[in-house]
């Protein structure tokens, strides 16, 4: 992605205002997005850990059945789908 961008400033045509335009929205867009996906993930974390966590140490059948792997990937899928929907709903 990087090798276009520079090949595309080393053209020997002249890029419109537009184009910079485009590209410098775009960044902005890409980097916004991305930091609202991530505090969304983290919010999701915990949201999603504290009460696994809580479930594991006092409901018997969760007690018995969820191990800290089940543990971490309740709270890990979570994570990724509020994620992903954050980031491609931007």
């Amino acid at each position: 992605m990087r090798d276009t961008f520079e090949n595309r400033k080393k053209s020997f045509l002249i890029a419109s205002p537009i184009d910079d335009e485009k590209l410098l929205r775009t960044k902005k867009c890409t980097e916004e997005g991305v930091r609202e996906g991530a505090k969304a993930a983290a919010v999701a974390c915990v949201a999603s850990a504290i009460p696994t966590l809580i479930a594991c140490r006092t409901i018997p059948w969760a007690k018995a059945n969820l191990n800290y792997t089940a543990q971490a990937l309740i709270i890990s899928g979570g994570m990724l789908r509020t994620y992903h929907t954050r980031v491609c709903n931007m």
